[in-house]
């Protein structure tokens, strides 16, 4: 009997021992696996081996997270559409369930004590940095209730310190949906402003959690990784506060990040002084965006702020440069949509209207993904409709100032026929897209919103023409009330301009005339504010027929921002020196200037400055020098040269060239 029992004991541990081999060797291949993830250097995880390093730790072990985390983080970094994030999504899920069901203990244990700590951490750091991308790529396929599924289920291990940052990401996406209700996604709620209460709501808790957790976590992790996070806390606050207009708590915020310098985040300061009307700052700190921030994928917001900027200092050929640069270098990759639209604002401005009408088409044909930013599609696609409609209007200003006699013309009525249609339907899609969207008073009716992505120069164009009676109201309200002192200004010119249109010339005078008193402006960057300003001025004093005032006014405009007089009302004046003899090639090419729409019957007197022509042959070319100076001898347009062969083209050239633009 004994020895049965013992018989029957051996069987029992050889089949225990028999039973254990599939464990025993799965733990072999991992501790493999695992060796070969130490082998791989920075250069693989930039490479194809990262790929071909995944398909081999599959195929040793499926039932392993490793070869699935690889296999996600290769395509989420090489993701360029939604397609892509999709894809990527996919082995990254798969990898968060296989880690979630192998370690239970380390994630539930790794905060309990240092060795706990020790033992689990790198291995937890995998799982976060899962998390981490898997969330992205919800994010930017547009996928909000995926996102905070997966940050609840993360957040129900319960870290007593959170490494990823969990409710900073629920604020975030909050505060980047917040124009959604509870119909699109069960999370949101059904206003703006709740789904902004929300966001505020995680990030104080966040802070509230990292106090209360942070003396058992000094003692277990780097006191560095808890400064971190309250930084990370604080981005998010500034972020939520300077949308929600509330300068003095985003100042404060950034303050407390700004000893900091590797985290503090250039770009969304270099929008909160852009808000607050400090356009010196903003520039400033949008250059230092691009010098230390590297993004390979996605929008970098500080290159299309850029072009705003430049608009309004009167150098948008800076921005057609840089941008047609960035954009051969970064490719068709997210992010290429918007910088399109920020070289069709460019180009717009430089009068090469339809370079910037091919760059809109390429705009509204692409399906940008909207990445690490708040920018979403209503923004993306309102962006290029309002331009779109501005350079319509442009093209149909071009046909007048070409031709004063363009009545004559049955090509060019059919022209202006077709444009005005389009301006037609464009308008109705404007005020459309414009009805619908919850957020139109705090951004767009609130001038340098840190959510507009059209500048205050569009903003008017693109509402203009809708209550106006409406809009006098509330900009007059704005005017007086707004805590911004550098932007009430602009409230000020929207009022006069809208009386101006209503032909309320007296009120308009008024408001225009307390503006120049105040000669506050910025020199630099607020040259389209003054030159929309002395554009106004001039047309409320023709229409008083204060002819005088209304030349001075004309003068200064010409002077600030010449690029915008050829789409203007304004008709320019000049006096017009021709300092060579007369023979048939120059007078073809004066005939032809004659025809534009400017008035060359000036005389040389105060405010109405000379266009100095002096045509030569050199080398046997053809050469028409030309410059434009004041009647006190300041030039206003260099000394240039045109060369030619026929006389064909050449006023055209030179008509645009009077107003610094190239055709």
């Amino acid at each position: 009997m004994y020895k049965l029992l013992h018989h029957i004991g051996c069987l029992i541990v050889c089949l225990l021992y028999l039973t254990d081999i599939p464990a025993q060797i799965n733990s072999i291949k991992r501790y493999e696996i695992d060796l070969r993830r130490e082998e791989m250097n920075a250069e693989d995880f930039n490479s194809n081996e990262i790929m071909l390093r995944s398909k081999e730790f599959i195929r040793k072990d499926p039932s392993y997270y490793v070869g699935y985390m690889l296999e996600g983080l290769y395509r989420y970094d090489r993701a360029g559409d939604l397609a892509g994030y999709v894809q990527a999504a996919k082995p990254l899920k798969q990898a968060m369930a296989l880690f979630e069901t192998d370690y239970k203990t380390a994630l539930r244990d790794i905060y309990s004590s240092e060795e706990a700590y020790a033992e689990y951490g790198d291995k937890v750091k995998d799982y976060v940095h899962i998390v981490d991308k898997l969330m992205e790529c919800y994010s930017h396929v547009e996928r909000p209730d995926s996102v905070i599924w997966l940050l609840n289920r993360y957040k129900s291990w319960n870290f007593s310190h959170d490494e990823l940052g969990a409710d900073n990401y629920i604020a975030w996406t909050y505060h980047r949906n917040r124009f959604l209700t509870s119909k699109n996604f069960d999370f949101l709620y059904n206003s703006v402003n709740e789904n902004e209460m929300t966001a505020l709501y995680f990030l104080r808790q966040n802070l509230e959690n990292i106090d209360k957790n942070a003396a058992k976590n000094e003692k277990i992790i780097n006191p560095l990784y808890i400064i971190g996070s309250k930084l990370s806390a604080y981005h998010y606050l500034a972020i939520v506060y300077s949308y929600l207009h509330k300068s003095d708590s985003a100042a404060m915020y950034f303050n407390y990040m700004r000893p900091y310098r590797v985290f503090f985040p250039y770009n969304n300061y270099a929008i909160f002084c852009f808000v607050n009307g400090e356009f010196d700052d903003a520039h400033n700190y949008f250059r230092y965006s691009q010098l230390y921030t590297s993004r390979r994928y996605g929008l970098n917001e500080s290159v299309y702020y850029t072009s705003m900027l430049d608009a309004m200092r009167a150098t948008p050929q800076e921005s057609v440069a840089e941008l047609s640069q960035y954009i051969r270098e970064t490719g068709v990759r997210p992010g290429w949509g918007w910088y399109n639209i920020g070289l069709a604002r460019a180009l717009m401005y430089c009068g090469q209207l339809d370079s910037s009408m091919i760059c809109i088409n390429k705009a509204a044909k692409f399906n940008d993904v909207h990445i690490g930013t708040t920018w979403g599609q209503n923004l993306y696609m309102f962006s290029h409709s309002v331009l779109r409609y501005i350079v319509l209007q442009r093209r149909e200003a071009a046909i007048y100032f070409e031709d004063k006699y363009y009545w004559l013309s049955p090509s060019k009525l059919k022209q202006l026929a077709e444009l005005k249609l389009e301006q037609y339907l464009m308008k109705l899609l404007i005020f459309n897209q414009l009805s619908i969207n919850p957020e139109r008073a705090e951004v767009y009716y609130r001038l340098f919103a840190s959510e507009a992505t059209i500048s205050f120069d569009e903003i008017y164009q693109a509402i203009k023409d809708y209550g106006r009676k409406f809009f006098i109201k509330e900009f007059s309200r704005q005017a007086e009330t707004d805590e911004r002192k550098n932007i009430r200004k602009y409230f000020s010119l929207f009022c006069g301009k809208l009386h101006l249109e209503r032909g309320d010339t007296k009120n308009a005078l008024k408001i225009f005339d307390e503006l120049v008193a105040q000669n506050n402006p910025d020199k630099e960057f607020e040259k389209l504010y003054q030159a929309r300003l002395y554009e106004a001025l001039t047309l409320a004093n023709e229409s008083e027929k204060e002819y005088t005032k209304s030349d001075k006014f004309r003068l200064r405009f010409y002077s600030t921002y010449p690029q915008l007089m050829p789409f203007s009302n304004v008709k320019m004046k000049f006096n017009l020196k021709i300092e060579t003899a007369d023979n048939e090639i120059s007078g073809r090419i004066m005939d032809d200037l004659k025809s534009f729409n400017i008035d060359f019957t000036g005389t040389p007197e105060n405010n109405i400055p000379t266009i100095n022509l002096h045509f030569e042959k050199i080398n046997g070319k053809n050469c028409l020098k030309y410059y434009v100076t004041t009647d006190w001898g300041s030039a206003i347009i260099e000394p240039s040269t045109i060369t030619y062969t026929k006389p064909e083209g050449v006023a055209r050239k030179l008509a645009y060239s009077l107003f610094k633009l190239k055709v």
